[in-house]
This record gives structure tokens, sequence and C-alpha cells, in this order.
């Protein structure tokens, strides 16, 4: 796994839909997100991955179009926060999906991770996804 930096130089608003089930429920959660929003082709897609207590809670998230689309539109929002993060790049993700948590996991294990990081999938084209976590 090729581990590079990048920097998110702001926060990003985003709605999202959170899945039922971690795991199973994520195709569902983007499929009603794609319903809701108009659809997902266009848009900045992420999804986020966090220990919420006891259990893995996944969001299915869009970045607003405009300011106040989440509101207008009755969604949640989270704020995915500006900083510094860890990325390695997974192509052709739709055919390696078994490989996100992998990378993961690989994060997991290095020094300098923030403690409590939101696992972030930047969804940057319909072949590449970045596989995110914040650094200390």
């Amino acid at each position: 796994m090729e581990v590079k930096e990048k920097e998110l130089a702001e926060d990003i608003v985003v709605m999202y839909v959170q899945a039922e089930t971690f795991r199973e429920g994520i195709a569902a959660a983007f499929e009603k997100l794609g319903s809701i929003s108009g659809g997902l082709s266009g848009r900045h897609v992420y999804g986020i991955s966090q220990c919420v207590g006891d259990e893995m809670v996944y969001r299915a998230c869009v970045k607003e179009n405009f300011k106040g689309e989440c509101e207008q539109l009755g969604m949640p929002t989270y704020t995915i926060p500006k900083g510094k993060y860890f990325y390695a790049t997974l192509n052709n993700w739709r055919e390696n999906i078994n490989q996100v948590s992998v990378l993961f996991e690989g994060f997991m294990g290095m020094p300098n991770i923030k403690k409590q990081t939101i696992c972030l999938e930047d969804y940057v084209s319909d072949t590449e996804m970045l596989a995110m976590v914040q650094r200390a």
C-alpha cells in the first residue's frame, strides 16, 4: 500500500444517509441518497465509517451543490474536518471493493493517526477512490 499525504484546506459539508447495517447496508444507503439528491452522477461522493460507541456506523454522503441544499432537502449534515490526511488510492474500486477494508486496516497500524479518526472514502471518479484517515 503506497501511502501519501493530502491536506483538506476547508471543512466539507455533506448530506448523508446512514446505512442500516455496516457493510451489508452500504449499497442501499447510496441508492437512497441518489434518489433523494437527484442522482449521484456529477456529484462529489464520499463514504464515512466511524466507530460510535461499540458499533461501526457508515454514512453515504454527497457534497452540497450549494449552501443550504441539505436543509432544503431535509437531509442531515456531516462536516468532514479540514486537516492533514494520509491516503491510499484504490483504482477500479467497483471491482476491488473488498480491498477498502484492507486499506483502512493497514492505516490503523501506522503511527501518527489521529485517535478516533473517521475512515473517509473520497470517490474521485467512477474508477478512482481515495481511502483517507486523519493525521495526528
